[in-house]
């Protein structure tokens, strides 16, 4: 089944492969990638985009001219819309678990009661895991129209009440809701994002998370060696000195994520972060 998606997208861009790898090479742009499972249950399969730094398609590298200018939300929607969501994403496909987040179910009830947020939401798995049987009302956001509508769909099928577990579409860095979070979880989110957005993705977080006894939940991902994106390569030094810079400090932290998905064991940590009270 794999394959049969892969074949005609190699063919498509076998042409403009080689030519970008070529210019590349005259421009000392190429760099080796490892094959990792990044997005299950592909290897790593991104379509091209002249702003997405690169792509692999099955074992081919297809390599992209990068475009460094501002990134917009606008070039986001159309992006995660025309490559994936606009194209139907099934359970299981790209970077759809088909479920929750194994760690976040372990740790959900250590974590505070009241309200949480989850960002770029897609199926919305984990805003129904985080919301815990109504322990909490969860708010899912996604860029993506068609994210949202496959997200209430499916929490239709759960027969979940909207009262409880809720989604927007809208962009995450304009997003004002009434009220802070009691508990925000990101997870594949912020290794989506161009790397230029990253402090403001870490200010907008701080920006909703209630102070003192608010706790930001980052399952960093993909920690590997790689370059381009999306999935960006991610590291707990990164993910670490981007919260500190927008005033957080450090609750718990697991660099070592026993119950991670088979096809991401060894890519993960598990990070739980705080706002003081008085900053």
């Amino acid at each position: 089944r794999i394959g049969q998606r892969v074949r005609p997208a190699l063919s498509r861009f076998r042409t403009t492969a080689a030519r970008t790898t070529a210019t590349s090479k005259r421009l000392g742009r190429v760099s080796s990638t490892r094959s990792l499972p990044l997005f299950a249950p592909l290897t790593f399969f991104l379509l091209p985009s002249s702003r997405y730094g690169g792509a692999r398609i099955g074992q081919q590298r297809v390599l992209m001219s990068t475009d460094d200018s501002a990134a917009n939300q606008l070039e986001q929607q159309k992006f995660w819309n025309e490559n994936f969501w606009g194209k139907g994403v099934k359970k299981g496909d790209y970077f759809d678990l088909g479920h929750a987040s194994p760690p976040l179910v372990r740790i959900r009830s250590s974590l505070p009661a009241g309200t949480g947020f989850v960002p770029g939401c897609g199926r919305g798995y984990d805003c129904i895991a985080l919301s815990e049987g109504g322990k909490r009302k969860v708010t899912g956001l996604d860029i993506v129209e068609r994210a949202v509508d496959a997200a209430k769909s499916y929490r239709d099928e759960q027969k979940i009440e909207a009262k409880n577990v809720d989604y927007i579409c809208a962009d995450f860095f304009k997003f004002k809701p009434d009220s802070k979070f009691d508990v925000v979880f990101d997870y594949t989110f912020l290794c989506a994002l161009p790397p230029e957005l990253r402090e403001n993705w870490a200010k907008q977080m701080a920006a909703l998370l209630e102070e003192g006894t608010g706790r930001l939940v980052t399952l960093i991902f993909p920690i590997v060696d790689k370059q381009g994106g999306p999935p960006y390569a991610m590291s707990v030094k990164l993910v670490s000195d981007l919260m500190k810079g927008a005033g957080f400090e450090l609750v718990s932290i697991e660099e070592e994520v026993k119950d991670s998905v088979e096809s991401r064991k060894g890519m993960e940590a598990l990070a739980v972060w705080k706002l003081p009270t008085k900053r």
